[in-house]
């Protein structure tokens, strides 16, 4: 009776794992009940009738009576209720002795790996209790309702019977795995149960396919306990060597592999039984187990595939050889105890440093070599040029496969070795004070190293010394120029470092570069950055104008500024005039302005980014350049000084001057007439006399009216208007006027206005206009009536090709009448200096232009070229400000055209160039004018040095 009720376990048993001495306490407590009364309508097994099995499976059951079930004695009542199933009331026992055991592990799932395993994991087997398989459909998870009794559970769930059957999904672990011939396997299997919970107990049978090789060597015992002997749990055995039986464990247990490694060991969860297996030649083993007592028949098998495999491999060693040099790299690969070749086998290599080198076949980061007839995989690693270091190479060694041993490509061996292309390499790091002083020196140093295995040669560091930063080294090797200080090292050992050291005085934050250079070429950069205190105190100041006479008042405006970040206290102001600048009103040289309240006298901060603006004013009684030292003061030592001058003359005698402007149209056509417009001001502070002006103008225009007064009689073979104005009184002008009939095309026709006067004072302006063709021929004009102007002469005509006559003309030209030659080019020259200039210092030139003929000349075009690292400071031309401006185009600097340049007359400029570099450049000037087409051309040389 106690084995019947012992021979199969409940859900409740996975979940709860009741200990067999309850077991034994609840079959004893039963028995003793149905002896006294007995109880009725108890479902158990039904009993086979074929006689092939001693019981009928589930949900076969059938119905006992047993003693006490109509109800006899004290606890008939109970017993006949406990064998209804469709009682409810509730009926418990005493508590039992002993404390509930803890739940049963549960069924992990692991996540399967997608990599095949390395063959060095070959002989081991997974600790996880479960392995990957497919789910268990929704049908096993509910079955027919469970046996109660013979089975583990709690004294008080004794009248709750389960409505949960077993899952039954078999789990087996690992389902494919990599061998080397002679390894021995392990592999483990157990069935899920309720909730995913391990079955013990469930029996295993394990199969060897027919096909296969290699053979089963030892199934596991889970030696049970005497309660579940008693409850007829099979023992494990191997019945041959392609089939074993087994049952899962009642325990938790480890297995091991008898040596003192514990990696090697294999975790045994409760539920679980384990099966090893081993081939002594290559190929695949097939491993099915079965659940048979499984209700889910879809997932009660599992098989596991082994592969064997016989091979050795040899992988190569680390390398160091020379940069550049190529490496060969060869992995031996053998098969039966490293006596034959493995050929056809494939090695994989992989630079993991693509930049230091690639692989000589392909050109590119991997390559795959195959296993000769001499067992050997080799490559060639070629390095890039110009690097040096350590590469490390990744290997794998790949069995392919084939359709003869149905086996797929393995990766059977990985590897990894070092290769190191020896070479110099350079280091350079440097340190200085974070914060410096302003304007104290500080100390910054740098150290050179060589990090590599050879010596480097030729090894120099350079510091380049910011613009405004003063830097000096003392050491013996070490080169102070005046922009860089150089470190010439020579050849440096391996593995060492040489510090070098500098002093470095500067007034604002900087950044010290130092660059390091080798034969190789080997470079190395480094940086360091110095904050420095700024002072607070910023001090502007501008005079009014920049030219004063003597004993006029020179006012300069002062700005005082606070750039830092706390209030400046006790400011003041001090002022030192020069021995010939006196403050007024003080009438002292010197004058200190604090900055205080007027009324109160009580000091006022000047806030951070505050502006206080102040004036003083000085009277300078000598001419020459004045000047005023300033300097501000505050407390925590702020000071800021600065000067400001100004240019002071005597006062000039009064000077005639006029102005001349002229108007008319700028374009017009053959046939119409055009009026200029000429306006003569007396600019200056004494009257004129005897103001000459006079309008020149082109042949292309005929004189038919001008403005009577002050008209003088037009001269014979010129084309010019004249007046003469007897007095003209200062701030005072005149207008004079002349009409003009056109009678020719011009594209570019002047008028030019020049005014003189008998005390010297000149004045001219130009007016250009376009004449056009005009559509309808024009009538010869009628001769001049007599003492009125001149009539103007035919237009002159661009030459062109000869013309047969008219018949009824001449053909005979008249002869001209006699005139002196005049010269036909402009009079130019330019001096320059004629020693060496040094960089950035001005260069003076003097260039004068003149008009070497009797008659007038205008539209005196004059440029020179700018060589490169040449700029303009200025053009002046004394006599004439306007005509000192210029305008740069295509490397060439174009002054203003001269409107009027009468016979015999020069005019000179003044020109200021600078030179950024050292280096022998040629000044050309060139000039061209309307009366002198083949113009003009002079050149001057001059070298400029460098300053050092």
């Amino acid at each position: 009776m106690f084995a019947l009720f012992s021979t199969s376990t409940s859900p409740a048993t996975a979940r709860d794992g009741c200990a067999w001495r309850k077991v034994s306490a609840i079959a004893i407590v039963v028995v003793s009940l149905l002896q006294s009364v007995g109880c009725s309508r108890l479902r158990l097994p039904a009993i086979d009738p074929t006689g092939q099995r001693i019981f009928n499976p589930l949900p076969a059951t059938t119905t006992i009576a047993l003693p006490g079930s109509a109800g006899e004695g004290r606890l008939g009542n109970c017993l006949r209720k406990l064998g209804d199933p469709l009682n409810t009331r509730p009926f418990s026992l005493p508590e039992p002795a002993f404390p509930e055991p803890v739940a049963p592990p549960p069924c992990l799932t692991p996540v399967p790996s997608t990599a095949t395993p390395p063959l060095t994991s070959i002989g081991g087997a997974s600790n996880e209790p479960c392995v990957p398989s497919a789910p268990c459909p929704s049908d096993c998870q509910n079955g027919p309702p469970a046996i109660l009794y013979g089975n583990e559970c709690q004294m008080r769930e004794l009248c709750r019977l389960p409505k949960r059957g077993k899952r039954g999904c078999i789990l087996l672990s690992p389902q494919k795995i990599v061998a080397p011939v002679g390894g021995e396997v392990v592999l483990l299997s157990g069935i899920c149960g309720d909730e995913g919970h391990l079955q013990v107990g469930e029996p295993l049978e394990w199969m060897l396919t027919p096909e296969s090789v290699g053979t089963f060597i030892q199934v596991g015992d889970d030696d049970p306990g005497v309660m579940h002997r008693l409850a007829r749990i099979k023992k494990a055995a191997k019945q041959d060597p392609a089939y074993a039986f087994g049952v899962t464990s009642t325990k938790r247990t480890k297995i091991t592999r008898g040596n003192l490694n514990p990696n090697d060991d294999v975790q045994l969860e409760k539920g679980q039984t384990w099966i090893t297996v081993s081939s002594p030649s290559e190929g695949t083993s097939k491993v099915t187990v079965l659940a048979p007592e499984s209700e889910c028949w879809d997932q009660r098998k599992a098989t596991a595939t082994i592969y064997w495999v016989d091979a050795a491999r040899q992988f190569p060693g680390t390398q160091i050889v020379p940069a550049g040099t190529p490496v060969t790299l060869t992995t031996r690969v053998t098969r039966s105890e490293g006596m034959l070749p493995a050929r056809g086998w494939k090695v994989y290599y992989e630079i993991m440093q693509p930049e230091l080198g690639s692989f000589a076949s392909t050109g590119s980061s991997f390559v795959e070599a195959v296993v000769d007839d001499a067992g050997n995989a080799t490559v060639q690693l070629i390095p890039t040029p110009g690097t040096s270091g350590t590469a490390a190479i990744a290997m794998r060694v790949i069995r392919p496969g084939g359709e003869t041993d149905n086996m797929p490509p393995l990766t059977l061996f990985t590897g990894e070795t070092f290769v190191t292309w020896s070479a110099p390499q350079l280091a350079i790091r440097a340190g200085a004070p974070q914060i410096a002083s302003f304007g104290i020196p500080f100390q910054a140093a740098a150290a050179v190293s060589n990090p590599g295995d050879q010596p480097a040669a030729n090894v120099r560091v350079i510091m380049q010394i910011p613009p405004g930063v003063q830097a000096s080294s003392q050491d013996s090797f070490a080169q102070n120029l005046p922009n860089a200080i150089v470190w010439d090292i020579g050849e440096l050992p391996p593995q060492q470092e040489l510090d070098l050291l500098l002093d470095v005085t500067t007034e604002s934050s900087l950044t010290l570069n130092f660059e390091a250079r080798a034969d190789g070429p080997l470079v190395a950069t480094t940086s360091v950055a110095v904050d420095v205190f700024r002072p607070s105190l910023v001090l502007s100041v501008a005079p009014e104008k920049e030219r004063y006479q003597v004993g006029e008042e020179v006012t300069f405006n002062i700005h005082v500024r606070n750039t830092g970040d706390r209030p400046l206290t006790n400011l003041q102001l001090i002022a030192n005039g020069d021995d010939s600048m006196l403050h007024t009103p003080s009438n002292l040289q010197r004058v200190v302005k604090p900055k205080q309240d007027p009324n109160t006298q009580e000091d006022i901060p000047l806030q951070p980014g505050e502006t206080w603006p102040v004036a003083v004013t000085f009277i300078p009684t000598d001419p020459g350049r004045r000047c005023i030292q300033l300097e501000a003061t505050a407390d925590a030592g702020q000071r800021a000084t600065t000067e400001s001058c100004v240019t002071v003359i005597n006062q000039p005698p009064p000077t005639p001057a006029v102005t001349a402007t002229l108007s008319g149209r700028s374009r017009t056509s053959v046939g119409s007439e055009t009026l200029f417009r000429g306006i003569v001001v007396n600019t200056g502070s004494v009257p004129l006399d005897n103001v000459r002006v006079t309008l020149a103008y082109d042949p292309q225009l005929r004189p038919v009216g001008a403005t009577d007064q002050y008209l003088s009689e037009p001269r014979s073979g010129q084309y010019m208007i004249e007046w003469v104005i007897p007095r003209l009184e200062p701030e005072t002008s005149e207008t004079l006027e002349a009409n003009f009939q056109v009678i020719g095309t011009n594209p570019r026709s002047s008028v030019v206005l020049a005014v003189e006067s008998q005390q010297g004072a000149r004045a001219s302006e130009q007016v250009q206009f376009e004449i056009l063709p005009s559509a309808v021929r024009q009538p010869e004009p009628a001769p001049a009536a007599p003492n009125t102007l001149p009539p103007a002469t035919a237009p002159p005509m661009i030459p062109g090709p000869p013309t047969r006559p008219a018949p009824n003309q001449d053909p005979t030209p008249r002869p001209a009448p006699s005139q002196p030659a005049q010269p036909q080019s402009l009079g130019l020259s330019i001096t320059g200096p004629s020693t060496a200039v040094f960089v950035n210092q001005p260069i003076r030139y003097d260039l004068r232009v003149t008009n070497p003929s009797s008659q007038q000349d205008g539209n005196v075009s004059i440029r020179f070229n700018l060589p490169d690292g040449v700029q303009v400071v200025r053009v002046t031309q004394p006599l004439s400000p306007e005509l000192g401006e210029f305008s740069p185009n295509g490397g060439y600097i174009y002054l203003k055209d001269i409107g009027t340049l009468r016979p015999f007359e020069s005019i000179d400029y003044l020109i200021l160039l600078t030179c950024n570099q050292p280096k022998t450049f040629t000044i050309t000037a060139e000039a061209v004018s309307r009366g002198k087409p083949l113009g003009a051309r002079y050149q001057v040389t001059t070298q400029v040095v460098s300053d050092q």
